[in-house]
């Protein structure tokens, strides 16, 4: 498995991105997700340098509105289409929404599908795909709200982005989740919190502010999640895989480094063979 850094790791940090490169190639990331709000301002030369040191963009992880009008939202994924473009990548991360799926109505969520047909036909043209992230207060919050619209978009180029976090906090066993969803995951998000009560401290008004609490963010095998298991009985299924170290908390050289390694070692231990 391909393990990415994470650009938004950084967004309260004044770093360069060409140390992001280097950060990255020094301590074995084959690649980057870089957030939409930096990829906008990368030059020339910063591609050439993630070229240099053998490192490729993932996935860009960005936001398309919703709540604007079909024409709006076309030219938005366009823009997007093409930035993704520039970077490299075949992959854009979006969210399904802004609304939790119970509490949409039929209207709303066939409105919901109709857009993310739109989008889904933009990104096609390009040979690009569409991941929608499980994530809370979204229509893909829950693994059945999630089959349920790939099923009703019915576009190939519509995946998910399989956050194993919000996986747990929706209810789900995350390992029977994953081997159900399997066919249509194109990409990993990995972080934890400590305790099961912690979930809010990652909604974005809280995870995006520079002042906002960072109370239970921990590494990622002293959570909540069991991260031994996901790796262990998931190996050979993520092998092909991309997956990004998602960090929001102080030190994220240190955590970054850290974390990699440790999941680098899981998925290097052989498989246990019982008898």
């Amino acid at each position: 498995m391909q393990l990415a850094l994470c650009t938004i790791s950084y967004r309260h940090h004044l770093r360069s991105f060409d140390e992001l490169v280097r950060f990255a190639a020094a301590n074995e990331f084959e690649a980057m997700d870089v957030w939409g709000v930096h990829a906008k301002h990368l030059q020339e030369a910063d591609l050439a340098l993630l070229q240099k040191n053998g490192v490729h963009v993932s996935m860009v992880s960005h936001y398309l509105s919703f709540d604007a009008p079909l024409s709006v939202l076309l030219e938005q994924t366009k823009a997007l289409s093409r930035l993704a473009q520039r970077l490299g990548t075949r992959r854009i991360r979006i969210f399904a929404g802004h609304k939790a799926s119970h509490q949409l109505t039929e209207a709303e969520r066939a409105r919901l599908v109709y857009q993310l047909s739109g989008v889904c036909k933009v990104l096609d043209q390009a040979k690009q795909l569409v991941l929608l992230e499980i994530h809370p207060n979204t229509a893909a919050d829950t693994i059945e709200s999630t089959e349920r619209l790939l099923h009703e978009v019915n576009h190939p180029a519509c995946r998910v982005n399989f956050d194993v976090l919000h996986v747990v906090e929706s209810g789900a066993d995350p390992v029977t989740a994953y081997r159900r969803l399997e066919p249509v995951i194109e990409h990993l998000h990995l972080k934890t919190v400590a305790r099961a009560d912690q979930f809010d401290v990652f909604e974005p008004a809280n995870v995006y502010a520079a002042s906002g609490s960072r109370d239970g963010m921990v590494p990622l095998f002293d959570g909540i999640v069991d991260y031994d298991r996901f790796f262990e009985e998931l190996k050979s299924a993520l092998v092909a895989k991309t997956a990004s170290l998602e960090w929001f908390g102080e030190h994220p050289d240190e955590r970054l480094a850290t974390d990699g390694r440790l999941v680098r070692q899981r998925l290097a231990r052989p498989v246990l063979q019982f008898t």
